[in-house]
């Protein structure tokens, strides 16, 4: 009896010994292709961090100050910047104009360069004896195509009268006319009108948009008195400097 339990234990025994060894290799083989699984997410993942490694490196070159590029780049973002604030400049804040004619002599000579502000024009804030530069295009007795260079005299509202060679101005308010005062002019200055325009009379009551303009040098200048009053939309800026003759710079 105790031979036939030994044959049966060995012949019993040989089994498990064999699925033991069958599950080692079964286990090697997953591991194995648990392996070969995971060797593209890790060539992957290396690939991420040598591109990422790049990208950082080409980043940290274009920040990289004192490099030429920088420095072109910095230049051309300061030319780009002037050029924009220039053209802003230009269009909307300041003009440059010429001065052709001597209506406005001795303040301003024919070849005077002067420079004027474009802000007065967007809230039509103007003061009695703004120089001003007008547009006279369509203006009956002005053929020319240059803008005008005047000194406004009379504003929105004002009754201006120009007698006895001056000129007087009656406020909105009032009924009375006072002597205006001129101490921009040279001494002994005389105001008359011109024959063409005593058509006008010597006497005008301004609407609520119009200002009365003259030149300095009023013997000679096409101004109100022959126009007759200037709208504010005529009005392109106030002249607030003369910059050429260079010897003759000056705030007006």
């Amino acid at each position: 009896m105790s031979d036939n339990e030994n044959e049966i234990f060995e012949v019993t025994d040989a089994p498990v010994e064999e699925e033991a060894l069958q599950s080692e290799e079964a286990v090697s083989a997953n591991e194995a292709a648990a392996s070969e699984e995971n060797k593209p997410a890790e060539e992957a993942s290396g690939s991420e961090k040598e591109a990422s490694g790049s990208k950082s490196f080409l980043r940290g070159k274009k920040l990289e100050k004192g490099s030429t590029a920088y420095e072109i780049l910095d230049w051309l973002r300061t030319i780009c910047i002037g050029v924009l604030a220039g053209i802003f400049i230009v269009v909307f804040l300041v003009q440059r104009d010429n001065v052709y004619g001597d209506s406005m002599k001795p303040t301003l000579s024919s070849g005077d360069v002067i420079y004027a502000q474009k802000i007065s024009t967007y809230f039509n804030s103007y003061k009695r004896g703004d120089i001003v530069i007008l547009d006279g295009h369509d203006m009956e007795g002005y053929y020319s195509k240059e803008y005008l260079v005047k000194r406004i005299v009379g504003l929105p509202g004002e009754t201006v009268k120009i007698e006895d060679g001056n000129v007087y101005i009656k406020p909105a308010d009032s009924n009375e006319f006072y002597l205006l005062q001129e101490n921009y002019l040279p001494e002994g200055t005389r105001t008359t009108m011109m024959d063409d325009a005593m058509k006008r009379g010597n006497e005008i009551v301004l609407g609520e948009n119009e200002y009365y303009c003259l030149g300095d040098n009023r013997p000679v200048s096409n101004d109100s008195r022959n126009l007759g009053p200037f709208t504010a939309d005529r009005i392109k800026g106030v002249a607030i400097i003369r910059v050429f003759p260079l010897n003759e710079i000056k705030i007006l």
